[in-house]
């Protein structure tokens, strides 16, 4: 589906009754988060999103791992006085650590290529031709042997 006609359609789906508070609700949350990336320094930008906020002020922020969560626990006072001078009414901060936040697409982890050593690879093949035909671990060590040979 082209862009466009998905933002007519998302567009005509937020103007229904019971998709209209929903969408109310994400473009709000939308906004709180373009707020809190101004208001924390750029390096951990791409490490927390807004993961609750409340009308009574309680503002609740993700962090992919405790490093993040620890920095911007750091940076509330100064997250909290930001917020509340661009109009987002914050009293309290909390942080939740989200480990499954952020995957290796992000950016955030190196891929990490591992490979066998040619006398693990000869040592499995010797066990996996000592296997019965067709067992199930056989199969698997013929699977990883020949994605070993491969690289």
């Amino acid at each position: 589906m082209p862009i466009l006609n998905l933002n007519n359609f998302l567009t005509a789906l937020g103007n229904t009754p019971d998709y209209g508070r929903l969408f109310a609700k994400a473009e709000h949350l939308a906004q709180v988060q373009k707020h809190l990336l101004n208001a924390i320094p750029f390096s951990l930008r791409n490490q927390c999103t807004v993961g609750q906020y409340t009308a009574d002020g309680l503002l609740v922020i993700y962090a992919g791992n405790g490093i993040t969560a620890s920095r911007l626990r750091y940076l509330a006072p100064s997250i909290r006085q930001k917020m509340n001078n661009a109009g987002v009414k914050v009293e309290n901060i909390r942080f939740s650590v989200q480990p499954q936040l952020y995957s290796p697409e992000s950016g955030n982890a190196r891929e990490i290529t591992r490979s066998l050593s040619q006398t693990a690879i000869e040592h499995l093949d010797r066990l996996s031709n000592s296997l019965p035909a067709g067992s199930p671990l056989q199969s698997s060590l013929a699977a990883l042997l020949a994605n070993s040979r491969r690289k």
